[in-house]
């Protein structure tokens, strides 16, 4: 993971242009001596500026070997002479001495003459001549992954000598043989190497990402140097997300990146990812960032519980997908998230949540024909985190069932067990008593995943193109539920002339079958986490259903399903989708150049998903009829962006001008045709034919969003750099009065390092940067929320002539606000990077964001015949610091330790609810069994509240003096904010020659939740805390009555459990959400060493990865940290029990011919 990484230029054009500049800039005209090295390579520090001849001369002879000597002894004066540097190579200083002076000299090994010039001024006034023994020397350049680097330059320090790699990486060369060499290539760091008369040399180059000269590409495309940018960016290697990889490649990224917060949800290798940017930055249940693949736009719609989707129908709480699950990891070449306001500027109305763009292949890296192969093999084993009780078993009122058809199925308040005993179940069937306590890993299965990318590209002067195909196949845990995706990428670009057109086709098709329900009370992982903990798993399979195919009762509580029953609900989602977009740019000078862009977004997504006839929970069918439900789901989804862009980037002397001006016109259309089937004629025939009562809905959305923008960046020399831009939003679903809004920024950037020459050598690079930008949001104003709508009644009345006619009303209770806009993200940014010692990388930033304008419905008077109405109100606040280190702690020949971390701290506080909200917070999610989410003035966002506890004044809990059971708060008490506060992570990578390993541990702290799933096992009698009182069959709470008295009250041990349910008690349930866990492990060997010469194949490494490894630290019982299956922001912290989450162990290999 690097904060700065530099893509190689693929175009052999510009990689001839590169290696002409660097031979021009490191291969100077001298030569070498065994053992003197030339006055370029050897760099001081003066002790003072000011001296006569002699006098300076004599300081730099303290310093190194060097002698002078004066062939005319009239320069040996007493004139005083001043240099401008203290510091610098020492040619550097003689260079400035023999402009002062008028002199000549000239470097013969370690001796060097000194001589004025006279009126000769055209002479060269330093030579350099070191003596040398030569041999021949051979070797290869790789980076390191072991990639062949082609056009390398490679040059002898201090001579004329010089070559570049093949396109094998291969090179040869007669050298000094104690001679040293220089190896470089564009954005790699530079290598010194010691000949020491070897005649074979191999040479791994590490990419450099603190290099002055880095480039990196922001907002819509455009390529900038690091050095220049204002603001923080992160840059990810494809290594992150093709080696050690997920089904959805976003999680593999999991606390890789500061101030980027993922989360895999609890949904299968289906679901959607949770990706949130330098904290949540608004009240609504979204706060994703945009995607932009290849410079377009791409929708990341999730379909997740409670996410971006409302489904239609009962028991429809599946996840199946965001819009990253269609793209291939193996298609890109790199990632750069863009995190604040002055990142994403360009963006505008898109840009509140940060960007992540996405840049894919299309071109070979290097020349030729390549054929390239990566596999990924993964098993998954579900992890069982549940600490349950088994000394006691299923029942009710401490009795074991006893007789047929018991319904205490999902009760484990039975009599304690003891060898020999016996239960009812079902139809009468008697089987043992004892403790069933893996039914987690005897109800799922292992999982997998295969995937397979075959790659063919090419490479060229005038460009290339790459071709990929690829099939992945995901068996989720659950038995039944599986996820195909195919893809196809084709990506070229082509040089003619002036003229650059480029372009990429993604096409995508993924099946789900059967994703997993999550989340809820039945049809879930809810019912096995509340199973009796003496009900068998495999005459519960076999009772599933009863002789006439419905649900055999096993629980009292009809929406407990029988997981095996649940088995027979089935859910069928396929999406086509076609993203992509072509691109033409014309230099019109070496500084001018003009650019076109069109790019289209298509996806189709069919489903179709029953309620199974007969399950327990539904109500009777009418007369002749079966119950049940099928449902028909079809989107069209297209979203078209059309852009133009002028750029120049020109030098007048020391200062630099970077323009650019653009436009953009985004036209996005989605229609949704839906048709809901009940109450069949035939049994188990799901079809919309065979229902009786049939409820259609279509509804269709449109919206264009045109733009212009522009951008300016002003340097000087190179170090100083002032960048402002500024967009124009025109929104189609606002009101006139308010559809046009403009987005500044203004950003800069001082690379100190590079502006003071008398700074320690050891500080390598120095940079510091400030911000300021104003962004906005394109998905908290629906489109058309100023218009009114109205419904046709299905009744006629007559009309004054005694005519029927139809009857229209207003459909809606929320009255349009032609004054309604988007929110506002206001953020302030600085920050610090270094490079010390060449070695150790860090940067700091904090930043200070402020999201006004957020929507909030108020109340009006009745008297309008709405309830309410949409406002922009909302105020909220987002403070927080992004840390980020790498370093190399050893580093030889043969081993090599880094060490990389990066940590981020996020605050948030509601500012403002506005004066038409009915008190100090507002209410935005609701937990499944019990608890609440809320926004409240004064507090950090996402405050979990519920009931708890009564207490008197000296915190004593209080009892009913009757019942014995615990009294509820008189108010909902404060549990804390359900975001966290710190998030980060830390790698190791390890590599010894061709071995290499390495290891990700992760963190998230300083958040609360409210488990559910702790709620169902403490009032099922699951949690060991219910243990107490089993013995005398009554518990006695410590605490107080009413009246302040010592509680003797008894209360019946299931009673007194089952209290936190009946009275909605949170308390019992709020845990620490923090976790710290050992995320990856990958160990890798690269065979290409191994494979003999002239081989088809070319390169060949195998790597062993494993994913969620261990959790080494949580406070939350019975889970996985990561297991809450609901996505929306609005439902934080209400944990409702997900699916198992997976520990997965597998292999990649890696080939290329």
């Amino acid at each position: 993971m690097k904060h700065v990484l530099f893509n190689k230029f693929n175009s052999l054009k510009y990689r001839i242009l590169i290696v002409g500049l660097l031979s021009i800039i490191t291969v100077l005209p001298t030569s070498a001596a065994n053992t003197a090295k030339s006055i370029e390579d050897v760099k001081i520090r003066m002790d003072f500026l000011e001296g006569n001849l002699k006098d300076l001369l004599g300081n730099i002879e303290s310093k190194t070997d060097y002698r002078f000597f004066y062939t005319d002894q009239a320069v040996k004066d007493s004139e005083v002479l001043t240099l401008d540097r203290s510091k610098g190579t020492v040619a550097d200083i003689l260079k400035e001495l023999a402009r002062l002076k008028n002199l000549h000299f000239k470097q013969v090994n370690n001796n060097i003459s000194v001589k004025y010039l006279g009126e000769n001024q055209d002479q060269n006034k330093v030579e350099i001549v070191l003596e040398r023994a030569d041999i021949n020397v051979k070797g290869k350049v790789t980076d390191k992954s072991g990639e062949a680097i082609p056009g390398a330059a490679i040059s002898v320090i201090g001579t004329t000598v010089g070559t570049i790699t093949d396109i094998d990486g291969n090179f040869s060369l007669t050298v000094p043989e104690d001679g040293e060499l220089m190896v470089s290539y564009i954005g790699f760091t530079t290598q010194r190497i010691q000949i020491n008369s070897r005649s074979i040399i191999n040479v791994t180059l590490e990419e450099n990402i603190a290099g002055l000269e880095e480039v990196v590409v922001t907002a819509l495309g455009i390529k900038r140097e690091a050095k220049s940018l204002g603001y923080a960016t992160s840059t990810v290697e494809s290594e992150e997300m093709t080696i050690n990889r997920t089904p959805n490649f976003i999680n593999s990224l999991q606390g890789k990146v500061a101030g980027v917060n993922i989360s895999s949800m609890g949904s299968g290798p289906q679901g959607s990812s949770k990706i949130r940017i330098r904290g949540v930055s608004s009240f609504g249940g979204n706060n994703s960032p945009l995607i932009v693949v290849n410079g377009v736009p791409i929708d990341n719609t999730n379909f997740g519980v409670s996410g971006d989707v409302s489904e239609v129908g009962s028991n429809r709480r599946s996840d199946s997908g965001d819009g990253l699950s269609s793209i291939n990891p193996d298609d890109i070449t790199s990632m750069s998230v863009l995190k604040g306001a002055a990142a994403s500027a360009l963006y505008g109305a898109r840009a509140k949540d940060g960007v992540i763009m996405i840049t894919t292949r299309n071109r070979a890296s290097g020349s030729g024909i390549q054929i390239e192969l990566n596999t990924n093999y993964t098993n998954d084993t579900p992890l069982d985190f549940t600490d349950y009780q088994y000394e006691y078993g299923q029942g009710e009122g401490g009795l074991r069932p006893t007789s047929a058809r018991p319904v205490s199925g999902v009760w484990s308040f039975g009599e304690k067990i003891e060898p020999g005993m016996t239960q009812i179940l079902f139809d009468g069937i008697e089987v043992p008593y004892t403790a069933q306590p893996n039914k987690i890993r005897d109800y799922y299965r292992n999982g997998s995943t295969l995937s397979n990318t075959v790659t063919l590209s090419s490479g060229g002067e005038n460009g290339g193109f790459s071709l990929s195909v690829a099939n992945m196949d995901s068996k989720a845990i659950l038995p039944g539920s599986n996820y195909n995706r195919k893809t196809i990428n084709l990506g070229f670009t082509q040089n003619i002339n002036k003229l650059t057109v480029s372009g990429n086709i993604n096409y995508s098709k993924e099946d789900r079958i059967n994703p997993p329900n999550i989340a809820e009370q039945d049809f879930s992982p809810v019912v096995i986490y509340t199973l009796a903990s003496t009900m068998p798993l495999d005459l519960l399979e076999q009772y599933a259903f009863d002789e006439n195919g419905d649900e055999f009762p096993y629980s009292r509580f009809t929406n407990r399903t029988n997981p095996y029953f649940a088995l027979s609900r089935f859910e069928n989602n396929i999406r086509d989708r076609v993203y992509g977009n072509i691109t033409a740019r014309y230099d019109i000078t070496d500084w001018l150049y003009v650019q076109g862009r069109f790019g289209q977004d298509f996806y189709s997504r069919d489903s179709e998903y029953n309620l199974p006839t007969g399950s327990q929970r539904q109500s009777s069918p009418p007369p002749g009829f079966v119950n049940g439900q099928y449902v028909q789901d079809i989107r069209r989804f297209r979203e078209v962006n059309t852009d133009f862009l002028l750029g120049m980037n020109k030098s007048f002397g020391d200062f630099g001008l970077m323009v650019n001006l653009g436009g953009n016109q985004m036209y996005r259309k989605l229609d949704v045709n839906t048709l809901l089937g009940e109450n069949f004629y035939t049994r188990d025939l799901y079809t919309i034919g065979n229902a009786s009562k049939i409820t259609t809905n279509y509804s269709i959305s449109e919206r264009q969003v045109n733009s212009l923008y522009g951008s300016t960046e002003l340097s000087w020399k190179g170090y100083l750099y002032l960048n402002g831009t500024v967009r124009n939003d025109w929104f189609s679903t606002l009101s006139p009065a308010n559809r046009s809004i403009v987005y500044p920024s203004i950003t800069g950037s001082f690379v100190f390092s590079q502006a003071f020459e008398n700074l320690p050598n050891w500080m390598t690079f120095g940079k510091i940067r400030v911000a300021y930008a104003e962004v906005g949001s394109d998905t908290d104003v629906q489109p058309y929320a100023n218009n009114l709508f109205y419904n046709i009644n299905q009744q006629q009345f007559p009309n004054s002539n005694g005519v029927a006619q139809p009857v229209g009303s207003v459909s809606g209770s929320v009255v349009p606000n032609s004054n309604l806009r988007p929110m506002r993200v206001r953020e302030k940014e600085i920050g610090l990077e270094m490079t010390l010692f060449d070695n150790l990388r860090f940067e700091v930033s904090y930043y200070d964001k402020l999201s006004s304008d957020q929507i909030l419905q108020a109340q009006i008077s009745n008297g309008s015949g709405y309830v309410n109405q949409l406002i922009n109100v909302g105020e909220s606040e987002n403070k927080g610091v992004e840390m980020y280190a790498n370093i190399s702690p050893i580093k030889t020949a043969d081993f090599e330790w880094n060490f990389g971390a990066n940590a981020s701290y996020n605050q948030s506080k509601v500012l403002s609810l506005g004066d038409d909200v009915d008190g100090s917070f507002i209410t935005v999610g609701l937990a499944e069994f019990h608890g609440e989410l809320r926004q409240e003035v004064g507090k950090p966002m996402a405050q979990l509240y519920g009931w708890g506890y009564l207490r008197d004044e000296q915190g004593r809990q209080v009892f009913d003096p009757n019942s014995g059971r615990p009294l509820r708060s008189n108010e909902q008490l404060n549990f804390g904010s359900a975001i966290p506060v710190w998030v980060g992570g830390f790698t190791n990578s390890f590599n010894y020659k061709k071995l290499s390993f390495s290891f990700l541990i992760d963190f998230k702290l300083g958040h609360k939740m409210i488990s559910g799933t702790h709620t169902n096992a403490y009032r099922h009698g699951l949690d060991k805390a219910t243990l107490v009182g089993r013995e005398q069959g009554y518990v006695v709470g410590d605490g107080v009555n009413p009246n302040g008295e010592i509680n003797t009250a008894q209360a019946p041990v299931q009673t007194y459990y089952e209290t936190i349910r009946s009275g909605r008690m949170s308390e019992q349930s709020v845990f620490n959400a923090g976790s710290w866990q050992l995320r990856q492990l990958t160990l890798g060997y690269d065979l290409s060493s191994l494979i003999p010469q002239n081989n088809f194949i070319k390169g060949l490494r195998f790597n062993v990865v494993s994913n969620n490894v261990a959790v080494i630290k949580k406070w939350v019982p019975h889970i996985h940290p990561d297991q809450n299956g609901i996505i929306s922001d609005n439902m934080a912290g209400l944990e409702a029990t997900g699916l198992p989450v997976t520990r997965s162990i597998g292999f990649n290999l890696n080939v290329k011919f």
